[in-house]
């Protein structure tokens, strides 16, 4: 009896090259959804970072402009107009009227140092019993967009203003407070925040 010859089957497995190419494929693609979560946990971690530094910023313009709220305007040192600011601002607050006298508090300031980067307040400022709260320790050297070059560079009107500008314009003053932060992976965070306040009018002595 005759044998039929049987048919070869299909070739199974693969070649080395498409084995190589299979490799090349699969490497593509999880190089390609690392990228992608490297990136969104980079643009997560930026946006965290902007979002602390700007409540940050925020918290310490509100504490800097209740305390010169509270000061008098007759008692502001020193008494700078634009286009020319200034980072150390001096005060008295009224405590009210005892005797047909009005009663002062102890000097008080706001002032930025800047070897420390640092926003503090303080309790007669420059005397021997000076007492001091620093209220951050995060402050830029200028105003975001300015440079020290005795000019108006960020466009607002005034020259060179530091990290922390005060600008009295009668019995208002405009309060400019820079923040920045460098994160582990070298890239600097910055938020400007400001606020204009009025101070309090210096109250008749009763008659």
């Amino acid at each position: 009896m005759r044998r039929v010859p049987r048919s070869r089957s299909p070739r199974s497995g693969l070649t080395l090259i498409e084995l190589m190419l299979a490799v090349v494929l699969l490497a593509i693609v999880f190089a390609k959804a690392h990228e992608a979560l490297t990136s969104a946990s980079k643009s997560s971690g930026r946006e965290t970072r902007e979002m602390v530094l700007e409540d940050q910023a925020r918290r310490v313009l509100r504490q800097i402009a209740y305390a010169v709220m509270g000061a008098n305007r007759e008692t502001l040192i020193p008494d700078t107009e634009a286009p020319l600011s200034t980072e150390d601002l001096r005060f008295q607050v009224n405590l009210g009227i005892q005797d047909g006298e009005v009663i002062w508090s102890d000097p008080e300031g706001v002032s930025l140092e800047e070897t420390a980067a640092a926003v503090f307040w303080s309790q007669n400022p420059g005397a021997v019993d000076e007492q001091r709260v620093v209220w951050t320790k995060l402050v830029a050297p200028y105003l975001a967009g300015e440079l020290p070059n005795g000019m108006d560079d960020n466009g607002n009107g005034l020259i060179d203003e530091k990290g922390l500008s005060f600008v009295v314009d009668r019995n208002s003053v405009k309060i400019s407070l820079t923040l920045e932060r460098v994160g582990d992976d070298g890239e600097r965070t910055v938020n400007t925040v400001s606020t204009t306040v009025t101070c309090r009018n210096l109250p008749e002595p009763a008659k």
